[in-house]
């Protein structure tokens, strides 16, 4: 059956339905032609995705589920009382909006000014708590990425420099033969092949995409390594995590977090930072090392890695205690590792 079938037959879209093969809910074959051939099997899949989200059900409970489907009755106790603090929340929060609409007041004045701190009924603190609240519930899933992932606008700019730069290297040539020769339409048309042939290998030499994408229930691997032709057309394409090494949570034994303080820089003389090293061993052999240097600028990307990993009950190694900074607020990750260094 192919994607069309399929899109007509649940009416569930065909971006919806790739979504959920990316992360890996099922694997369609492919037939010779390179199309995705849908079995029963995969359709009754994508029944019960489709019934279980009309329930509200997060997509990580539901890849829970579908490994074990003797957890469904433990899932949906722990989804009812999940949605009956959602209920009672948002009525706090209807109450409190109906109260502040009832006394006209100005809300992002109060909140910025602090007018109505001295009213215990609606508090500067009070307030900022019960918004939190009701945003907890509408934002999104965290996707965090370590390392570089360019957009195919991006790689196409990237492209462009190169091109231009190629072309102003050979300019100094191209008036040299202009003043030695006489130029022909042969002459301009393998001037500007040649140009574009450096700007292909100048791509090839200094292509290197290597990404680590860490979503809710999954995460990808990509490395442009050994695959450079491939890799440019899927950055082109936004294709990348068709050609990635994709895994589950529960696909890792362990993950070893260590630090090393370094000192690099040239030009404004050295500077310090921290190198940040997640060794990630997997239950299928492989093994893989994220190197993420850290200078001074604020980046949670890093806590937010641990706190996917923590949050999926994965085993981290962690000799040097970094969990200590993981669960404080205050400090940025920069900060944290300079003051415990000092």
């Amino acid at each position: 059956m192919k994607i069309k079938e399929v899109e007509k037959l649940l009416q569930i879209n065909s971006q919806t339905i790739r979504y959920y093969e990316k992360l890996g809910f099922l694997k369609p074959k492919r037939d010779e032609n390179g199309y995705r051939n849908y079995t029963q099997e995969d359709v009754q899949i994508l029944r019960k995705i489709h019934f279980l989200r009309d329930l509200d059900i997060p997509l990580e409970m539901i890849q829970t589920i579908l490994l074990n489907p003797d957890q469904f009755q433990n899932i949906l106790n722990k989804h009812l009382k999940f949605l009956q603090a959602k209920i009672e929340n948002l009525e706090e929060v209807q109450q409190k909006c109906f109260h502040l609409n009832q006394k006209n007041i100005p809300l992002l004045d109060a909140i910025i000014d602090g007018e109505f701190q001295n009213q215990p009924a609606h508090s500067h603190d009070e307030i900022k708590s019960i918004i939190h609240k009701a945003s907890e519930f509408i934002k999104p899933y965290p996707v965090v990425t370590l390392g570089r992932k360019t957009t195919p606008f991006q790689f196409l700019k990237e492209i462009i420099f190169i091109f231009i730069s190629t072309t102003l290297i050979t300019m100094s040539f191209l008036l040299y033969f202009i003043n030695t020769h006489t130029m022909t339409h042969i002459h301009w048309g393998l001037y500007l092949l040649s140009v574009i042939l450096l700007t292909i290998i100048f791509i090839f030499i200094l292509f290197h995409e290597k990404y680590y994408e860490f979503g809710i229930v999954d995460f990808y691997i990509f490395d442009s390594y050994k695959m450079k032709a491939k890799s440019i057309k899927a950055v082109l394409e936004n294709t990348t995590h068709e050609i990635a090494r994709h895994y589950l949570y529960k696909d890792i034994c362990n993950v070893k977090i260590h630090v090393e303080k370094k000192i690099g820089g040239i030009g404004f003389g050295p500077v310090t930072y921290y190198n940040i090293i997640y060794q990630f061993h997997m239950r299928d052999g492989n093994h893989f090392q994220i190197n993420s240097s850290l200078y001074q600028e604020t980046s949670q990307d890093r806590k937010s890695v641990y706190e996917i990993l923590d949050y999926h009950h994965v085993k981290i190694i962690d000799e040097q205690n970094l969990k200590r900074f993981f669960l404080q607020k205050n400090l940025s990750i920069y900060e944290y590792l300079e003051k415990r260094c000092t």
